[in-house]
């Protein structure tokens, strides 16, 4: 069991079912999230940018408490057969929050029964509804390639995979497209796990000679790839021309990197927000990056203690009400922690033209 805070001052990121509905959500399957009902209107409302603009088929089970006591799976088997007949999905993913977690509902068995039925591929992830968005949509990810992706398909020179792309953490497909067209300018060809892209496109996913992770969602799908297929990983966001330069020298070398690793570990700027993004952004400015174990709850001693030595703090806007000390505060907002509230001031900071320099004292 992981450590418990009493939170007084943070909100909590995006749940790991979330994670999962993101993930998938342009890829024409349709997920069904096994929940009473609020998760669902959760991932609607606060994590999903894209619900308004877009179809996407995202669907609740309903369960009740009835069904939850006598472990009753033919409920949710019988509707989703239903569904799935009528709307003819290219995929099913099936995942769920607490109580199917408490009941021990077996999402394997179950995905196996409706596939029978329907004949269409059912993607179980096990999903509980107490961890965050970066366990879901990586799961998510990883499940997808495992079985759509073709393992035996020939390397392309100068092609590769961006993992971790989805709007909990990107928020705009204009970051998706800034990061895509860094290395489509230096000559690669990209697929993008999975704002924006196919399918059918993302099915070639073993054609990539490297992996380029830009965020911890994408780590999970990245090990499991460099397991399978022998593709190498670079770990870090293009967030500016500097680190740009650094990931694609990193690409050319075909093994594991880490370029965001390259921070201070005693600078005066705190840099607070989800692993990856925090690490490259503090290596830019040699500042301090701060990523909340998100999985396990956030320490918030630690964090006042953080906040008070440091001279500038750049995260999300919701941190400033911890704030301790006279550190210059720099918002920079993240969907993933504080959803659609400060989504309009959200930049495109993944990509060679983004400056930070410039961003921080526009923001002073």
């Amino acid at each position: 069991m992981g450590n418990w805070h009493t939170h007084v001052f943070t909100s909590t990121y995006t749940a790991d079912v979330s994670g999962v509905c993101s993930a998938l959500y342009e890829l024409g399957g349709m997920t069904v999230l096994h929940d009473p009902s609020g998760c669902n209107s959760t991932y609607t409302t606060h994590d999903e940018p894209r619900w308004y603009d877009s179809d996407s088929l995202m669907f609740i089970s309903g369960l009740d408490e009835m069904t939850a006591v006598l472990g009753d799976d033919s409920v949710i088997i019988r509707d989703v057969v239903r569904a799935a007949k009528d709307l003819k999905p290219r995929f099913i993913t099936l995942c769920g929050a607490s109580i199917p977690h408490i009941i021990a509902f077996d999402y394997r068995g179950v995905a196996r029964l409706i596939e029978k039925e329907t004949g269409i591929p059912v993607l179980p992830v096990a999903t509980d509804g107490l961890k965050s968005y970066v366990s879901g949509a990586g799961l998510a990810m990883k499940e997808w390639i495992r079985r759509f992706a073709e393992r035996k398909a020939e390397k392309i020179p100068g092609r590769i995979n961006l993992l971790g792309v989805t709007p909990v953490d990107f928020s705009r497909q204009e970051n998706a497209d800034a990061m895509k067209k860094v290395f489509t300018d230096a000559g690669y060809s990209v697929r993008v796990f999975a704002m924006g892209e196919t399918f059918e496109n993302l099915q070639e996913a073993y054609q990539a000679e490297c992996n380029v992770v830009v965020s911890s969602a994408g780590r999970n799908p990245a090990q499991y790839m460099y397991k399978t297929g022998k593709i190498p990983f670079v770990e870090g966001v293009p967030c500016g021309e500097q680190m740009a330069e650094r990931i694609l020298q990193a690409v050319k070398t075909g093994t594991n990197q880490y370029v965001c690793d390259d921070y201070d570990p005693e600078g005066k700027i705190l840099v607070i927000g989800e692993e990856i993004f925090a690490k490259s952004l503090a290596s830019v400015l040699k500042g301090k990056p701060l990523y909340p174990d998100i999985d396990e709850g956030l320490d918030e001693d630690l964090l006042l203690q953080e906040m008070e030595k440091a001279e500038m703090i750049i995260a999300d806007p919701l941190f400033r009400y911890g704030r301790r000390g006279n550190a210059v505060f720099i918002p920079f907002p993240h969907e993933g922690y504080s959803g659609r509230l400060f989504r309009k001031d959200i930049p495109v900071f993944a990509g060679k033209e983004f400056d930070i320099e410039r961003y921080i004292r526009e923001k002073k």
